[in-house]
């Protein structure tokens, strides 16, 4: 099978951050080493007592490699395509036996593998050569050494109190066994099941699920308070597994493997539809596929509370989904803001150095394996199956950076793999060797898109029966997007949903309620390329090959720069694209298109494209319109000075000039992509005595657009108008209104209610009148200009949390007199929420006591953003000191102490110690309860999250006898 060249190097030089060893020079030997693979690495933490796993790159030039050699200690001990051991290799396998008969398909390599059953804490050296079609072997890669870790000493939970397959709740004993691990240890679920709430992992230390670890139902046992990001407007709950700080890299290398299972408990499975049956004959779960309103059934609101919950009714969906959303619209929300607050399976942040390996995840009540703010982060040979339950992604990765997925299994009921970014970018990804089945996309970009998601490889994969292949969504008032992502040599087949790739700013979610600040440039999706990619037998209901959607919402935004090299599509629809730009297809072929009478090209909008010798490509794309040398506008204005037609000379096209885009002093006038199909315009609402630049493009059939067409300046008939605008008899400014309808409140009546941002407020007002016309408005904030609006509403952006603005406005006609609103609002923004953790000025002072038994402790006041520093936790030999009963979480109140000393008593003398302090802040939050809003300014309660430090002061020291 032909592999295609890659010509593009990008991306991998940052993904030496993921070796944790040093690298020696290539072996010299005779052999070319042009050929030989590139930057052998151990991933982060991807190695323990008795294992080893590796990963390399290809090199540039590998199309007619079929395989890699692995040798330790200078002794082939396997190769990767035929030993690897990994969850995904066995399908990938029977992908090509079963499913690509024909050999239509690229053929992936895989370059990962993983040595085992090696000694504890010993050194051994790795090195890797590609294999060719005529078994000839090239020069070895890179040599590095790896060295196991020593045996760790393991708690095991049972020790602690769990006890397996029974009703009892083991989070108390599951719990007991994290706190009491040392630097380095094993906390092991052993075979058995095992049920228990939130679970807090802590630094330097690895879980290992080789049982079964069931979530509980209670939703009780999950804490509330967590927002995805600091300005999120959705009060989720704590995932079953946590290892969270606000402190950023404070906590760190922290693994979670194992051959068990991890169960969220989130759905039941479903009874109706036959258990799915996958490529190797194995019975995947196939569990609801739930909403908002069908998670708990038929439940409603009667004479002002929820009537009862019944998990056993065939109308409840869920389970543990179904239990926090029923309390949650207890406690006031309704179903749309209830229902987001489902637990995920894990939920990691802020860590540093996090491992996945092996265990399968099942059935979370939201979604999957969740990372934010986090980075050296590895996916490792799990398995994740989890269809058909809603939300419920894989992998998903928020504001976080320097990430491996690979050698996974994956059949899941949302995304696959999923990056988002909220006002920090998300990035640096390798994604490789995994069997992606079912899911809605393969590999995700979005819909959270506030900064750029960015620099990823995506190679190697399978992806079958999933909705999307690549897929890139976001809607109109983010900003943000995805660049610089190359996707080559993976295999798409039988893909039922959207469309193999998808770049889409229409992205709609029914169940989101998570509100963001107006993006000042809204996203977009650039500079992408997809190669030597093979798509086969497309199926589902939205009939695109590919969906290229931009937006004229606020201006026209394109999707630009990406390119299709050597992609192969056979029995699928045809190419859809608007709003697209600089998109070029070069060897690219379609065969058996399914619609469009056979034709692989639907483009509207679209301008920049280039087809080399690819399929039936549009003649149209092949050039734009022309202007002859002398083409000029001519612009006459009316008597009145309120209007000018213009006229200008024809352009021409090879297949025809199909409209024109007239601009008004570098605007676009209409909202279409061309203003008309005549070679003249009439442009109305002008203002007497004033001076206009017009210019003209011509468009041909898809959107090709011309950049030098001609252009004139008037000035317009009449006299100048010095006449302001006239304001209506209400010149009230108002904040606009949500109506909370009486179906969603206890109450049974409808209310209206103002929900503030957090940096932003809209305000609205009666419009103002003028003889020859109002342009706009001029809002202003606090006396400054804040913006210009042409309707009368406007979002006021970028503005401070928790402050006071007087909000005024002036009204502008078209001759630029302006007359002030004579009114003022008041407008105050939400609480500023809490950023980041405390933090400490200066260190630990530690005075030993006369009796050389205690040692007295002080240190500096931590300060903290937005928050209110109200306590300390003391540690000693990384133990928390805690008052009797009080259990420490990474989001509770409770401290050792408020003040800023304490003497630790009770000390050895001889022994060494070391002391270490943290802070809490406690910040607030406004979380939304409509049902309760008629009694609740706004449905608004006051919410407090408290947030420890991980970075703090220390000092060791031994004392004296």
């Amino acid at each position: 099978m032909k592999i295609f060249k890659n010509s593009f190097s990008l991306f991998f030089a940052i993904l030496l951050i993921f070796s944790n060893l040093g690298t020696a020079p290539l072996a010299k030997t005779q052999t070319s080493t042009s050929d030989a693979p590139v930057n052998l690495q151990i991933p982060k933490l991807a190695f323990d007592d008795d294992s080893i796993t590796l990963v390399w790159e290809k090199p540039e030039d590998y199309k007619d490699i079929v395989d890699f050699n692995v040798y330790m200690d200078g002794v082939k001990i396997g190769s990767a395509l035929k030993d690897n051991s990994g969850p995904a290799k066995e399908y990938i396998d029977s992908f090509y036996e079963n499913i690509d008969k024909d050999d239509f398909h690229v053929d992936i390599l895989i370059h990962n593998f993983t040595v085992e059953n090696l000694e504890a804490n010993r050194s051994y050296q790795f090195y890797v050569t590609s294999v060719k079609k005529d078994g000839v072997e090239s020069a070895p890669s890179n040599k590095i050494e790896g060295k196991t870790t020593p045996v760790p000493e393991v708690f095991n939970i049972v020790d602690f109190g769990a006890t397996p397959d029974d009703d009892t709740k083991d989070t108390a004993a599951i719990q007991a066994a994290i706190d009491a691990a040392s630097t380095g240890a094993k906390v092991l679920i052993p075979e058995g099941k095992f049920t228990s709430g939130e679970l807090w992992l802590k630094s330097d230390m690895t879980l290992q699920v080789d049982g079964y670890l069931l979530g509980s139902n209670d939703p009780e046992d999950y804490s509330r308070n967590f927002w995805v990001y600091d300005y999120s407007t959705d009060e989720r709950s704590y995932s079953l597994i946590n290892a969270h700080t606000y402190d950023y890299g404070s906590l760190k290398n922290i693994r979670i493997t194992g051959k068990g299972t991890i169960d969220g408990n989130g759905w039941k499975l479903d009874p109706s539809k036959k258990p799915t049956i996958d490529e190797l004959g194995n019975e995947l779960p196939f569990y609801f596929a739930g909403n908002n309103s069908k998670v708990t059934g038929n439940v409603k609101v009667e004479n002002g509370k929820m009537s009862p919950l019944d998990l056993n009714s065939p109308n409840t969906l869920g389970i543990l989904g179904a239990t926090q959303s029923y309390a949650s619209q207890e406690m006031g929300m309704n179903v749309k803001s209830a229902y987001s607050t489902r637990s995920s399976l894990i939920t990691v942040r802020g860590v540093d150095g996090m491992y996945y390996e092996g265990f399968t995840q099942l059935n979370p009540a939201f979604h999957g394996i969740v990372n934010l703010h986090s980075k050296n982060i590895v996916v490792n040979g799990t398995i994740s199956k989890t269809y058909d339950a809603n939300n419920a992604d894989g992998y998903e990765f928020g504001d976080s950076q320097h990430i491996m997925v690979f050698n996974n299994f994956v059949d899941t009921g949302d995304d696959a793999i999923n990056f988002a970014a909220g006002k920090e970018p998300t990035g640096n990804a390798w994604i490789f060797n995994n069997y992606i089945r079912e899911g809605h996309g393969g590999v995700v970009t979005g819909s959270h898109t506030g900064s750029w998601i960015q620099d990823f490889v995506i190679e190697d994969n399978i992806m079958y029966k999933t909705d999307v292949g690549l897929r890139s969504k976001t809607n109109t008032p983010m900003g943000g997007g995805a660049r610089n992502i190359l996707f080559r040599d993976n295999a798409l087949e039988g893909i039922d949903g959207d469309g193999p790739f998808v770049f889409t700013s229409a992205y709609e979610d029914a169940n989101a309620a998570i509100l963001y600040e107006p993006a000042q440039q809204i996203s977009q999706f650039r500079d992408m390329k997809i190669e030597n990619t093979t798509v086969r037998n497309q199926g589902g209901s939205n009939k695109q090959a590919i969906l290229l959607q931009g937006n004229n919402d606020v201006g026209e935004v394109y999707h630009e720069n990406i390119t299709f090299k050597d992609v192969k599509f056979d029995n699928v629809y045809s190419v859809k694209m608007d709003y697209a730009k600089d998109i070029k297809f070069i060897n690219v072929a379609f065969t058996n298109v399914k619609d469009n009478n056979g034709s692989p090209w639907r483009i509207t909008n679209s301008t920049g494209l280039v087809f080399e010798n690819t399929t039936a490509a549009p003649v149209n794309a092949a050039q734009k319109p022309k202007w002859s040398k002398g083409a000029a506008m001519q612009a006459v204005s009316s008597e009145d000075g309120k209007s000018v037609t213009l006229t200008w000379d024809a352009a021409t096209d090879n297949l025809g000039v199909a409209g024109y885009t007239v601009y008004k002093d570098g605007e676009k006038i209409g909202a279409g992509y061309t203003t008309t199909k005549e070679s003249s315009f009439s442009v109305s609402g002008l203002t007497p005595a004033k001076k206009y630049t017009f210019k003209v493009e011509a468009t041909d059939g898809i959107g090709n657009r011309t950049s030098d067409g001609p252009t004139t300046k008037v000035k317009t008939n009449g006299g100048a108008d010095v006449t302001a605008p006239v304001l209506p008899a209400n010149t009230e400014i108002k904040e606009p209104t949500t109506t909370i309808p009486a179906s969603d409140t206890f109450s049974g009546k409808a209310v209206e209610v103002i929900y503030p941002g957090f940096t932003w407020a809209s305000v609205t007002w009666d419009a103002a009148s003028d003889d020859t016309g109002i342009a706009g408005y001029n809002v202003y904030a606090n006396g400054k200009l804040q913006g210009f609006a042409k309707t009368r509403n406007y979002t006021l952006s970028n503005l401070q949390p928790g402050t006071k603005y007087d909000v005024t406005v002036a009204a502008v006609d078209l001759a630029g007199n302006k007359t002030p609103y004579n009114t003022t609002l008041e407008i105050e923004t939400a609480a500023p929420y809490a950023i980041g953790a405390p933090s400490f000025n200066g260190g630990l002072r530690a005075k030993v006591e006369k009796d050389k038994a205690s040692v007295t402790l002080s240190w500096n006041n931590a300060k903290a953003n937005n928050q209110e520093v109200i306590g300390y936790r003391v540690y000693i030999n990384g133990q928390p000191i805690r008052p009797e009963g009080v259990d420490f979480t990474p989001i509770n109140a409770e401290m050792t102490t408020a003040a800023t000393t304490y003497t630790a008593k009770g000390l050895e003398p001889g022994k060494e110690y070391t002391f270490k302090v943290e802070a809490v802040g406690k910040g607030i939050k406004y979380s939304k309860r409509e049902r309760l809003s008629d009694v609740i300014p706004n449905g608004l309660v006051r919410v407090e999250g408290y947030r420890w430090s991980g970075f703090g002061p220390s000092k060791t020291l031994t004392l004296k006898w």
